[in-house]
């Protein structure tokens, strides 16, 4: 059995992050995955830092086997994680910048009506 099959076996059957990951998806599932490094900081003392080490497309199974020979993806034993970031990631251009800010405007003038109705409706109760 090779290295990689190893900690790929070892990352989903023994680790606590590994197990997690399979109870919410399966090695199947196409998708973006957000890959993170294991924090080099075991204890409870001092700061805690999970490194970036990419965002990529693929098949869960793929991506851990991608994943699992990063630097950086093992520190102390129990190996970085996987966060899914959904199938395809928003397109954004000037179009749809500008309908967003629009739409915040809208939402913004929508509350501040809310709120005055609020205010009126208090002298009904």
């Amino acid at each position: 059995m090779s290295d990689a099959l190893k900690a790929f076996n070892r990352y989903i059957n023994e680790t606590y992050t590994g197990q997690e990951l399979m109870k919410k998806h399966s090695l199947d599932e196409e998708g973006i995955w957000k890959i993170r490094g294991e924090d080099p900081n075991a204890d409870m003392h001092g700061s805690h830092y999970q490194p970036d080490l990419g965002t990529v497309e693929g098949k869960l199974r793929d991506v851990i086997m991608y994943a699992v020979a990063l630097p950086s993806f093992w520190s102390w034993g129990g190996g970085g994680n996987f966060e899914s970031l959904g199938k395809k990631l928003p397109r954004i251009d000037s179009k749809t910048v500008e309908v967003r800010n629009s739409l915040l405007e809208e939402e913004q003038r929508l509350i501040k009506k809310l709120e005055t109705i609020r205010t009126q409706l208090k002298g009904y109760k």
